[in-house]
Formats: C-alpha cells, sequence, structure tokens
C-alpha cells in the first residue's frame, strides 16, 4: 500500500506507463492519435522555459533555412514574453494535424482557402490534446496560446553559389490577424479564430511529419521537453533518411541544447532523451560511440508508417534531414 499521496501518484504514474507502452507495442495507432510534428515549428523554435528579459530572439536552423522567434506583446500583461514549453508545441502540432487532416475542404477548424483556423473552446482543444481541462490546465493553455499568437516568426533562406552567398529574411508573424472570445464565467469555454500567413500554413502542411500522440504524452509527462523534441525530429527524419547520417554533438546542442549550460550536461540529458525515446519508438536506430564527435543515425522505420498521397515521392514527407 502506497505510504502518502506523492508515492500513491507515483504508482499511478508508473501503472499508466506500462499500459501506454504496452498499447503502443499492441496496435498501430488510429487516425485521431496521429498528429504531425515539424522539428522546429512545433517543437524546438519554442524555449523550454521563459528567456530570461534580455533575450531579444531565439532562433535554429536546418543548414539552408534558420527560423527566428522574437516574442510578441502579452495582451493581458503588457509585457513582452516568448511562449515557451509543451502547450505551444502541442498547440502548433495539433494546427498541423487539422492543416492536413482537412486538405482542400473546409472543416469546423480549418478554411484552407483564407488558411484561418478555429479553435471552438478550450475545452475541446485540451479533449484533443487529451489532457486535463479545468483549473490551471485551462489557465497555461490559455496563456501560452495568447503568447503564440503575439509572437513573430521570421524565415530566412540561405541561397547562391560557391563564393557568393545570398540572405533571403521573409519577415512574417505567425498569424495575419486573430480574434480571441474569453468566456468571464468559465474560461473553458474561451476560444479563438486567428489566420495563419501563408508561409507557416504552407509549412505546417507540406513539411510535417506524422507521429504517436500515445507516444507523445508519454515523453512531455516529465519537466523536460527534450524527449518529445528528439522524438519529432527523428521520426521526421528518418522519412528521408536511406544512409547512414553522421550528427556532430555541435549541431545537436545548437538544435536542442536551450537552457542547458555545457556541452558534458547535454550530452549527459540527450542520452537520456535517446532512452526514453527508444521506450515508444524501439525500431529507431540511434548509435553514440562513448567518445565519438556525435551520434550516427542509422536508416529505421518511422514511427508511424506514412500514408502517400498517389503519386507522392518519399522525400516529399518529412520535415528535417540533418544538414551538416
Amino acid at each position: 500500500m502506497p505510504k502518502n499521496n506523492e508515492e500513491a501518484k507515483g504508482q499511478l504514474v508508473l501503472f499508466d506507463k506500462v499500459e501506454t507502452l504496452a498499447d503502443i507495442e499492441a496496435r498501430e495507432p488510429d487516425s485521431k492519435e496521429i498528429w504531425y510534428g515539424h522539428s522546429i515549428l512545433t517543437s524546438t523554435l519554442f524555449p523550454a522555459t521563459q528567456p530570461k528579459p534580455d533575450v531579444d530572439f531565439v532562433s535554429k536552423d536546418n543548414g539552408t533555412v534558420e527560423y527566428f522567434l522574437e516574442a510578441g506583446i502579452d495582451s493581458e500583461t503588457r509585457s513582452r514574453r516568448f511562449p515557451f514549453g509543451k502547450y505551444p508545441r502541442l498547440i502548433m502540432a495539433w494546427m498541423a494535424k487539422q492543416i492536413r487532416a482537412a486538405g482542400k475542404k473546409k472543416t469546423e477548424t480549418v478554411d484552407p482557402e483564407t488558411k484561418t483556423i478555429t479553435i471552438p473552446t478550450l475545452y475541446q482543444l485540451c479533449e484533443d490534446m487529451g489532457i486535463p481541462r479545468g483549473g490551471r490546465t485551462s489557465e497555461a493553455l490559455r496563456e501560452q496560446l495568447r503568447l503564440l499568437l503575439a509572437c513573430r516568426i521570421s524565415v530566412r533562406r540561405t541561397t547562391g553559389f560557391s563564393g557568393r552567398r545570398i540572405d533571403d529574411t521573409v519577415y512574417l508573424p505567425i498569424v495575419k490577424a486573430v480574434r480571441s472570445v474569453h468566456d468571464t464565467k468559465n474560461s473553458d469555454y474561451s476560444g479563438a479564430m486567428f489566420v495563419l500567413t501563408d508561409e507557416v500554413y504552407e509549412r505546417l502542411k507540406n513539411e510535417s511529419a506524422p507521429f504517436d500522440t500515445r507516444a507523445a504524452s508519454l515523453l512531455l509527462n516529465g519537466r523536460s521537453v527534450l524527449p518529445y523534441d528528439v522524438y519529432v525530429w527523428l521520426t521526421g527524419s528518418m522519412h528521408r533518411l536511406n544512409h547512414d547520417t553522421p550528427i556532430a554533438w555541435d549541431w545537436l546542442f545548437d538544435r536542442f541544447g536551450d537552457g542547458i549550460s555545457s556541452m558534458k550536461d547535454f550530452k549527459q540529458k540527450f542520452r537520456q532523451a535517446i532512452d526514453r525515446v527508444r521506450e515508444v519508438y524501439p525500431t529507431v536506430n540511434v548509435e553514440i560511440p562513448a567518445r565519438g564527435s556525435g551520434i550516427i543515425l542509422h536508416p529505421s522505420p518511422t514511427s508511424v508508417a506514412p500514408r502517400r498521397k498517389p503519386g507522392e515521392l518519399p522525400n516529399q514527407v518529412g520535415d528535417d534531414t540533418p544538414r551538416l
């Protein structure tokens, strides 16, 4: 018998984990359990914790495209703040899911013609995400949605040829227009409607890769978002990986090391994250040499089998191939 509430809570978490892992092993995810992730736009672009006040922007790149995230002005606190933690990741992945599911048809949540996204209520959003509604959860989700819709994302492409480099920067907010509806009696029934910029909409539509939300829920059940970020990156990378690929520790640190003070600490945390990813994605083949300069990705099955459209080529699926 558990001795106290904390011990009882720990046992419930362990039972849930064992049950979820068994479920992942026993069957493929159904359509509602398949969401879509973009390794930068739905995960690593958003800091794990709120950056210090003197931080003007954060950025991530994949070799040819660099993404910048600038904090917007929070409409309630009137201060400049970044969206951070797990909720911006889940909201962006939810959007990618709705966009991919809608295709060219207008749905309750997506109008492809105007690129409008509708969140009818936070209650429904919590239901879709599989997270508790009410209380602190709804307030935290509402806050992060507010911060997300106020921020600005810039995309810079590097082009050119030998001896000459051209940087093209496209500055854009994540949204063109926002309407927020706040229910003063019950915040669970608050909602929002917003128009995504063409750049963000198209990248979520065409560059996102499927992942299993059962796995995501386990990986986000903790203080660190690193295991989730690594999972989204790996399952997206494996869509296009057809040969062994070395990845340098410096590249990994730049991509995943936000808030981690040293390379030594990062390597330890990254190895721990890989161990957690392997629990939910056992077919992923990642080699971490004891004294190497990085890791090695070996071609592996994706965590969710890709569903290609007729005539679609393999390299049109997925969001991120390591570029070093």
